[in-house]
């Protein structure tokens, strides 16, 4: 007795109850008014046929659009799994060999003095960003120059007139980067534009195939999520773990169909052959991310006080969250229906077709049967 009780507490009225309702009647109501509708012109057998026949073309129109589209009856979207939680860099990871070939943040360069080495992108980053800015992590050093590899003239004039106002001490120390602010137009852009991918690339270069994602990409936020919920899983920080007791640094990616860098840095004539290129490629090599994060420092707040900013934890050691990307089987189920429903097309229409032209022979017999008296 309990337990059908608690079956029946397990059925919701709505969605479970409530849309198996809405099947039904829409079954009936449509499917059923069209039969009876052609059940009093051609018989329940033939309307049978033909309503099966319009139900099931149907079918596979709307199944080829939920494969298209990625809607309708799907199946298990696209997500993070995780591998491994690295509490220590130096420590492999055997399902994921090309860790070893991501070089901890303390064996890659000081980005302040990275970026100290190109002193027109410095004060351009410190005209945009204020004058005490200075990259804590590649990362940061990355967004903020990122744009500026394809950035147009007129871009580049605009960024280029705010370090003016901003750090003028900056650019008039410097005989040569006065020059280049002084010229402006053309030039002034290539020049930002050379020494941006040229900055790109030394940051790239050292992490062996990995790519580094920027605050800005929308990739990095999913990859964020995944881990913050395979940290709280696994209760790396304590029972109480949350997103607040770290700070998230790098995320990289490895592999994957996806070039790193944006396709918009692409000609469009490579976009559109990389996208025809995609679509023939049957097999998705497979796709790891890296997600690196620290403790923060525990702070005692009194009672009504504010919290100071978070703050990285020096004694702490980095943490790794290693994750392969699955694919799921999200069109899987839909083009299951279709394939489903694109059967029962043939089949019914084949009946109606062979039906047909039993018919047309009996009627071709009967009609011959008085000729030549």
């Amino acid at each position: 007795m309990m337990g059908g009780a608690s079956m029946l507490g397990a059925i919701a009225f709505d969605p479970t109850i409530r849309g198996i309702l809405i099947v039904v009647v829409a079954m009936v109501s449509l499917v059923g008014s069209i039969y009876m509708i052609l059940a009093t012109n051609t018989g329940a057998r033939v309307a049978f046929l033909i309503t099966s026949s319009g139900f099931f073309g149907w079918m596979v129109i709307m199944t080829i659009v939920w494969v298209i589209y990625g809607i309708g009856l799907v199946g298990r979207a696209p997500a993070w799994m995780p591998t491994d939680i690295n509490l220590d860099r130096a420590t492999p990871v055997p399902e994921v060999q090309q860790f070893a070939d991501l070089p901890p943040t303390d064996k890659q360069e000081d980005p302040a003095e990275v970026l100290a080495d190109f002193p027109l992108l410095q004060s351009l980053a410190r005209g945009n960003e204020g004058k005490a800015y200075a990259p804590t992590s590649m990362t940061k050093l990355k967004t903020v120059i990122q744009p500026w590899v394809i950035a147009s003239a007129e871009s580049v004039a605009e960024v280029a007139a705010k370090a003016e106002a901003t750090v003028p001490e900056d650019i008039a120390a410097d005989p040569e980067l006065a020059a280049l602010y002084a010229a402006g137009g053309e030039k002034l852009s290539k020049e930002v534009n050379a020494q941006a991918l040229e900055l790109r690339d030394r940051i790239e270069k050292p992490l062996n195939g990995w790519c580094l994602l920027t605050e800005s990409d929308p990739r990095r936020g999913e990859a964020v999520a995944s881990a913050d919920a395979a940290l709280i899983a696994e209760k790396i920080f304590g029972d109480t773990t949350e997103p607040a007791d770290y700070i998230v640094k790098d995320v990289y990616f490895f592999g994957g169909k996806a070039q790193c860098e944006p396709v918009d840095e692409l000609p469009t004539a490579t976009r559109a052959f990389n996208r025809v290129k995609s679509v023939f490629q049957v097999l998705n090599p497979k796709l790891y991310s890296a997600v690196t994060l620290v403790k923060v420092k525990d702070v005692v707040v009194e009672p009504g006080g504010t919290p100071p900013s978070a703050t990285a934890d020096p004694k702490a050691g980095e943490v790794t969250v290693v994750m392969l990307r699955n694919l799921g089987n999200k069109r899987f189920i839909p083009f299951t229906l279709f394939m489903i429903s694109l059967m029962g097309f043939i089949i019914f229409t084949s009946i109606l077709h062979y039906r047909d032209k039993q018919a047309m022979a009996i009627r071709d017999a009967f009609g011959g049967a008085g000729k030549g008296k």
